[in-house]
């Protein structure tokens, strides 16, 4: 099948790094590489606090758990669905899908992955009013990279709302939730979601395996 290979999933981005990636093409001041210093440094200091609190309690129905699986449901099973690359089987398999497919593997996920603390703040910023216009905007700009159109796009994030997009992802826990859904491989979203895709495929007789070696682009 040519349409779709597990490098182009394992290259698919999760919510956050989709956004992230738009917003330093779209008016940032910092370049991509300043950017990434400041993540990375981020991210070690969202480490050494991490290690100093205690895990997170178990907690369900959390919105990055939402925000991950729109997202694969959007970058991964609807193109695949809409690529005509499936026979008619293979669609209505897919179609017929467990729409909370991999929901408990990244709830544990992430309830493993932060504290408390930690999922109280994503929470907090990704249900506010901004917090909701960037989930918006990004699954919108994701429907776009998978092909769809969009008859009247929102507009782009003004240069205030970004800098404090910017602000909070280069925050100790926006470092940290954005490094482990641009991460793949062990200890990363993707891998967190393989299972259970893989899984899916697998009852629908579609061949793509998820944990073959990845060629270099």
């Amino acid at each position: 099948m040519s349409f779709f290979t597990a490098n182009t999933i394992a290259k698919s981005s999760m919510l956050s790094c989709t956004l992230a990636a738009l917003l330093l093409t779209t008016g940032c001041d910092k370049t991509p590489e300043t950017v990434d210093e400041t993540t990375s440094e981020a991210s070690e200091m969202s480490a050494s606090t991490a290690a100093e609190t205690s895990p997170a309690t178990t907690q369900d129905n959390l919105l990055m758990t939402e925000m991950t699986l729109d997202t694969v449901n959007n970058f991964v099973f609807t193109p695949l669905i809409s690529s005509g690359s499936l026979n008619a089987e293979q669609v209505s398999c897919l179609e017929s899908r467990d729409k909370d497919l991999g929901r408990e593997e990244i709830n544990n996920f992430y309830n493993t992955e932060f504290t408390d603390a930690e999922l109280q703040e994503l929470e907090a910023f990704y249900n506010s009013d901004l917090g909701k216009k960037l989930i918006a905007f990004g699954n919108e700009q994701i429907r776009i990279m998978s092909g769809e159109e969009v008859e009247t796009p929102m507009e782009q994030p003004t240069k205030e709302e970004m800098a404090e997009i910017q602000t909070f992802m280069q925050s100790p826990v926006g470092a940290k939730y954005m490094q482990l859904n641009k991460a793949q491989g062990e200890g990363s979203v993707m891998q967190a979601m393989s299972a259970p895709i893989q899984a899916e495929f697998d009852r629908c007789n579609i061949t793509v395996d998820l944990d073959a070696p990845q060629p270099q682009s």
